[in-house]
């Protein structure tokens, strides 16, 4: 084979090798976006932990406080690390649970974690701890110590009575901790809007039925700013 018949050759199986990196380049580009990125992979005792605190979930062991106490436990150390990007992709792909619901049990679970500690024993059979998320939520925006005395004034409220989440919630906000929006109750909004509709209708008719040769525009000007002020529109 003369020179420049190798030369072609082996310019030929240098292309070739070149052409297989860049696949291989390529492959492992796009394997590394697919894969989680930082640490992808669980020593065993992490795995060991993950699959405790998965069964906890998924066997609704303890109800919402044991719940929130696994998810804390998989956020706070970065358990879905091996198969998921983030705890919100974590709590969407493998529960169906919206990341917002599961801060709320992590939430609750810190929040009643905190009353457990701080409160007095009380009778066997005696109820001293929220039963659902949905009766600690309203506690969750207070400092610890608001949070213990507004369960302590629920429990003295509801002796004897079920707690409700309506009544943690009226409790909080007569503390303060929940400034509660003053809004008119709906059948007394719909009369006060059914009546200045009326007015409103009144004056357009007037305004028809007025003789056109007096329907000056001082006059309409004076129909429309008495509309505007019905609407609560006057600046």
């Amino acid at each position: 084979m003369n020179k420049s018949k190798k030369d072609k050759k082996n310019g030929n199986a240098h292309v070739a090798e070149t052409t297989v990196e860049r696949e291989h380049a390529s492959e492992a580009g796009v394997k590394a976006q697919a894969e989680p990125q930082g640490e992808a992979t669980l020593n065993e005792v992490e795995e060991i932990k993950l699959k405790q605190f998965e069964d906890v979930i998924k066997q609704g062991l303890g109800g919402y406080m044991l719940a929130g106490k696994a998810l804390k436990a998989i956020r706070d150390e970065e358990l879905y690390r091996a198969k998921f990007n983030t705890f919100p992709d974590y709590c969407r792909k493998r529960w169906d649970l919206s990341d917002k619901y599961a801060y709320r049990l992590i939430d609750a679970y810190t929040v009643v974690n905190k009353l457990e500690r701080e409160l007095p024993p009380s009778p066997i059979g005696e109820l001293r701890l929220p039963t659902n998320e949905s009766q600690v939520r309203p506690l969750v925006p207070l400092e610890p110590e608001q949070q213990i005395k507004a369960w302590k004034q629920v429990l003295k409220n509801c002796a004897g009575k079920p707690i409700t989440a309506d009544e943690v919630e009226a409790v909080v906000d007569k503390m303060g901790g929940n400034a509660p929006t003053k809004t008119p109750k709906p059948k007394a909004a719909l009369k006060k809007a059914n009546i200045k509709l009326t007015k409103i209708g009144k004056l357009v008719t007037e305004t028809l039925d007025e003789d056109e040769s007096k329907l000056t525009v001082p006059k309409l000007r004076q129909v429309l700013e008495r509309i505007q002020k019905l609407l609560g529109a006057k600046k």
